[in-house]
């Protein structure tokens, strides 16, 4: 069985990710595709994931390696593939978590804002943030060639309006997927993976319950 995980915020992405790979039986990356992956043309990169776990499950159950039956990855930048692979691995399961508008803004800030101090921003001309969603020069938000690659762009001013905007991209998105496919594609609150009785639920939609 492969899964994959994916939620709107970094943080709650590595949270489905060490829920899963706590499960017995479970042997799940992490943002495995990220540092070569983008928004967009990135169907083979996709596809080549899913047959090295294909590759990776296969080796494990006929040389009897390690002790799993579940392989996946999790990542937030899988959304604009989840058709692309249901349709080519229609056997593939993901699950998205989600939290409250706030708290998901929350999350996705705190992973945005940058280390520096003022003085040190003020000194070497370092921004406090991180813009992923808009197309800009970094001049006013800190520039981040691995991870703005791998966002949708808004053609928007404000960063807050900008979060807000990819979150609500991302949950229409991943409702109107749920909706088509729902063997497929499952969405769970995020507090439900922290409950006996949620996990029971991913297990039993994983269909390793």
């Amino acid at each position: 069985m492969i899964i994959f995980g994916l939620s709107a915020s970094r943080k709650e992405a590595k949270k489905i990710h060490l829920f899963l790979n706590s499960q017995n039986g479970f042997c799940v990356n992490y943002e495995s595709d990220l540092q070569n992956i983008s928004w967009n043309n990135s169907e083979n990169i996709v596809i080549n994931r899913v047959h090295a776990l294909e590759k990776k499950i296969y080796n494990n159950t006929s040389k009897m390696k390690n002790n799993f039956r579940v392989v996946g990855d999790t990542g937030f930048y899988l959304l604009p593939y989840l058709e692309l692979l249901i349709n080519n691995f229609p056997y593939i399961k993901f699950i998205y978590t989600k939290k409250s508008k706030q708290n998901t803004y929350d999350d996705i800030i705190s992973d945005i804002k940058t280390d520096y101090s003022t003085l040190y921003r003020l000194l070497f001309f370092k921004k406090k943030y991180k813009n992923h969603w808009i197309e800009h020069n970094g001049k006013k938000w800190e520039q981040d060639y691995i991870l703005d690659k791998c966002y949708p762009k808004f053609k928007i001013d404000k960063l807050e309006d900008s979060i807000y905007k990819y979150m609500d991209y991302y949950d229409r998105n991943t409702k109107r997927i749920s909706r088509k496919y729902p063997k497929n594609l499952k969405i769970f609150y995020s507090d439900e993976i922290s409950s006996n009785y949620g996990k029971n639920k991913v297990l039993s939609f994983i269909g390793v319950n």
